[in-house]
């Protein structure tokens, strides 16, 4: 995942001393309240305590981006960039619309190439995911009009518009396993017209209806919803396997409880809240096939290509992955004239992503952007001097401390979301941070680009540093994207594009 930052405030703080100042925009009207009653019409299922959830969850990410005295982000690359990273490392969620680049989301029997090929419906921006495209048109509208409205007429995002479109997108992606469920009933023969909301059932057919939208869920896309025979034979052979006590066992914590006959809310509750946990009951597996990696390496987070293939099958999953697949999602690593798979690429990999449906597949949880987070925490700004940055990176156990010293630039400042920090990153952590691809380097350029613009268009941004902001001349640490203005610019550094 890719994400802006913009140090400005880092290299002030540097020279005149922290402060809590931030640039002013001023928000265009009918922008702001176009996206408001959409976020209003969204949310209608949403409740307060899940949108607090999302936004405490994304607080830290979002202080580190470029904001305006307000708090506002610039709406097109940062809002893509946070959801993105949200339900990555919440749900294990690939988002179909919101793919980070060079990251297809792969169907059962569907090729890497194929996935990667047709995109007519756009990818990167909230406003293309899929699921927002067709369930909530008019928020879709709205946040694409403030993304692409020229940067001198965008009103912006507060922490509160970020939050409430992830949680909107959110309740919109859990709600298709309503449908799951629905369809689950009638494999099990307990409803017939999909017309009418089921009745109640007895305990022991709940957890059967459970156990079928489990099953179903977790195949993915294509669902055969019409063949009942073959449904019952599936769910016999599952029972067979060492994953049905696990299956039954995440049943039974969702319909924890409830006695007696279940009603169909009952039944949609624990559905709702077993999607909701899925990501994290599946990545039990992505932590056993770190494991049986970490055991074949021959460097940190490398495993030769031969060993990889050479590997037996195992009980829950096998590396059969080709080498052209290998190298086309970055996963493969050539040196020394050496092949080897990087294991937290790989980990990540879309190939390793299950339950693909119509909107989004949920993959392996990235710990990544936890790591991320912490560091963002610690600093609450958009960078730090290394030594600031190390101590944190001991405190998290990181290994190739000393190398920080290659991510920071020529004034020993160590700023995040840079190709840079992200490669330390994986030299630092190579079991939980994949190696950036070229690709992802390049969208950092892009959200940088923006930052650029969002900031030096603001006259009231400048007004609201002038009295904070040091000559350049005067700056001691002056980070090297930073060059002397004239003084009719107030002091005031800005960055060439």
């Amino acid at each position: 995942m890719s994400r802006l930052f913009l140090p400005l405030a880092l290299a002030l703080s540097l020279c005149a001393g922290p402060s809590h100042a931030q640039l002013m925009r001023r928000a265009t009207p009918s922008h702001r309240g176009r996206l408001q009653r959409a976020l209003r019409e969204a949310l209608a299922k949403v409740t307060a305590q899940r949108v607090l959830f999302v936004e405490e969850t994304l607080r830290a990410s979002y202080e580190a981006f470029p904001k305006d005295a307000k708090g506002n982000l610039p709406p097109h690359q940062a809002l893509p960039a946070l959801a993105r990273a949200y339900f990555a490392k919440e749900h294990g969620w690939l988002v179909r619309g919101l793919e980070p680049p060079g990251a297809p989301i792969i169907a059962p029997g569907e090729t890497y190439q194929a996935a990667k090929a047709p995109k007519e419906r756009g990818a990167g921006d909230l406003y293309a995911v899929h699921a927002l495209e067709d369930k909530a048109p008019e928020l879709a509208a709205a946040l694409k009009e403030a993304a692409l409205s020229p940067v001198t007429r965008a009103a912006g995002l507060s922490l509160a518009d970020v939050a409430q479109a992830v949680a909107a997108l959110e309740q919109i992606l859990l709600e298709e396993s309503v449908t799951l469920v629905r369809e689950a009933y009638v494999l099990n023969g307990l409803e017939t017209d999909m017309q009418r909301l089921p009745g109640s059932i007895p305990e022991d057919q709940a957890l059967e209806v459970l156990l079928s939208y489990l099953l179903l869920f977790r195949n993915g896309v294509p669902i055969d919803m019409t063949n009942a025979t073959k449904h019952r034979l599936i769910k016999e052979r599952a029972r067979k396997t060492v994953l049905w006590l696990p299956m039954k066992r995440f049943v039974d914590e969702a319909l924890e409880g409830s006695e007696g006959e279940r009603s169909w809310a009952e039944v949609k509750e624990a559905t709702m809240q077993m999607a909701k946990q899925f990501g994290r009951w599946q990545n039990s597996e992505c932590e056993e096939m770190r494991s049986t990696l970490r055991k074949m390496e021959h460097a940190p987070g490398r495993v030769r290509l031969e060993d990889f293939h050479g590997s037996p099958k195992f009980t829950n999953y096998q590396f059969t992955e080709k080498e052209d697949y290998l190298q086309q999602a970055g996963i493969l690593e050539e040196k020394a004239g050496e092949r080897s798979v990087l294991i937290a690429n790989y980990l990540l990999g879309a190939s390793n992503c299950i339950a693909s449906s119509e909107y989004f597949s949920v993959c392996c949880l990235n710990e990544c952007e936890v790591l991320v987070n912490q560091f963002e925490a610690a600093v609450q700004a958009p960078g730090a001097p290394v030594s600031q940055v190390m101590q944190v990176a001991r405190e998290l156990n990181a290994s190739a401390v000393d190398e920080l010293a290659d991510a920071a630039d020529e004034s020993q400042v160590v700023v995040w979301h840079t190709a840079g920090f992200r490669h330390w990153l994986h030299r630092a952590f190579p079991y939980q941070c994949p190696r950036p691809t070229a690709s992802e380097d390049q969208a950092l350029q892009a959200e940088l680009a923006e930052a650029q613009e969002w900031m030096k268009m603001d006259e009231a941004a400048r007004q609201k540093w002038k009295p904070l902001v040091v000559h350049p001349s005067e700056c001691t640490r002056l980070p090297q994207w930073h060059e002397e203005e004239e003084e009719a610019t107030h002091g005031v550094v800005e960055l060439e594009v």
